[in-house]
């Protein structure tokens, strides 16, 4: 597992090199870059260079305390990364949380950035679901009981739903960094709130696609897609975790859409 230093971050990530075109995978809130571990395997990427990333206090990234957490910072550190790795002509693929952090990076990268597609990625402040949960407290009741009520309340969900999704994210939550899980919570939902994402997000240049899972379709948020001719695509059998639920349909929605904007 190669490691990167970014300021006082230890990344780890992941790198297959095998083309120009670089895909830039960008996880949720918790979650690391497992979830997109799939894709590293399929014959469908031959020819295209693919790079993840655990953000920082995720996955196997070191979490700082005297780190902010918050979404600018974060893109700061992805974009560093980005750079380092020398990666060019990108296409961002941001879920939820991360999605909000790839709108930062793109609106830095400019031309650099070929396309975008937005997994379930926080646009308003309606998209808060997780992450209203872990920050409706303050810091010191969610380190004493709000975290292990939050992954009580996952377990629950998971036994409604048992989908690879939900499975993969308890496992992936149960081991990230409580402060880089609360402290980013914090920053969403005041970005979801106040940083005017979705006006950001209508308003980049780049190409760009809203992707849904069939079974969390958000009728507002798809409404407001439909009234500003933002194109969006439904992953069929799939929760927010589609590219977990459903990786087979997931990637292959991601090629047909990038051939038919070509």
């Amino acid at each position: 597992m190669p490691f990167l230093t970014i300021g006082n971050h230890r990344l780890a990530y992941r790198l297959k090199e095998d083309g120009p075109e670089s895909f830039v995978f960008i996880h949720g809130l918790g979650a690391s870059k497992n979830s997109f571990d799939r894709c590293f395997e399929m014959e469908a990427f031959r020819g295209y260079t693919l790079a993840s990333l655990d953000l920082p206090g995720c996955g196997e990234s070191s979490g700082p305390d005297d780190f902010s957490y918050n979404m600018k910072d974060q893109a700061d550190v992805v974009l560093g990364w980005i750079r380092d790795l020398g990666l060019a002509r990108i296409i961002l693929v941001g879920h939820s949380m991360g999605g909000v952090i790839c709108l930062y990076v793109a609106e830095v990268l400019g031309t650099q950035v070929k396309a975008f597609f937005n997994l379930e990625g926080n646009l308003a402040r309606r998209d808060c679901s997780f992450s209203s949960k872990v920050s409706s407290a303050g810091w010191e009741d969610f380190e004493s009981k709000g975290l292990e009520e939050f992954k009580t309340t996952l377990r629950e969900s998971m036994r409604e739903n048992p989908s690879p999704g939900l499975k993969n994210y308890y496992e992936n939550i149960s081991r990230a960094y409580p402060r880089a899980l609360y402290l980013s919570s914090v920053s969403l939902v005041k970005e979801s709130c106040d940083g005017h994402i979705d006006k950001r997000f209508l308003a980049m240049a780049v190409r760009k696609w809203y992707v849904f899972g069939e079974k969390s379709v958000n009728p507002v948020t798809k409404d407001f897609l439909d009234q500003h001719n933002i194109p969006y695509s439904v992953v069929p059998e799939s929760g927010h975790f589609m590219m977990d639920d459903q990786p087979g349909l997931f990637y292959k929605m991601l090629f047909d859409t990038l051939e038919l904007r070509k």
